[in-house]
């Protein structure tokens, strides 16, 4: 009974590395399609760079467009020397500035319609 357990043993052993391996063509074609399947997923790569690369620059573009396009600001005025601040530092409105803004409340609020 040892003999044959042995025996099976030893046949299925040596079956194993027979049955798994491959031949040279099969070997081949699968090293074809591996590098075919790299160079493939090269390609993808270098295309999505490319587009990533060509959209950046098209909206640098359209960025430079726009801005071209803009018209310049304006500069601000300096606001008008109305207000003075006194030496105990409160502020100061010269008496013809106070009147006449007191002039315009009044039309405004005595014109509703």
């Amino acid at each position: 009974m040892r003999r044959l357990a042995l025996a099976l043993f030893a046949t299925s052993a040596l079956a194993g590395p027979v049955t798994a391996q491959i031949s040279p063509q099969a070997t081949q074609q699968l090293d074809l399609m591996t590098q075919q399947q790299l160079d493939r997923q090269r390609s993808i790569a270098l295309e999505n760079q490319l587009n990533t690369l060509d959209a950046r620059v098209q909206s640098e573009q359209r960025l430079r467009d726009l801005q071209a396009a803009m018209p310049p600001p304006y500069p601000r005025a300096a606001p008008a020397q109305t207000a003075t601040t006194t030496a105990g530092g409160y502020a100061s409105i010269p008496d013809a500035a106070l009147a006449a803004s007191n002039a315009r409340i009044r039309d405004v609020t005595q014109n509703r319609r």
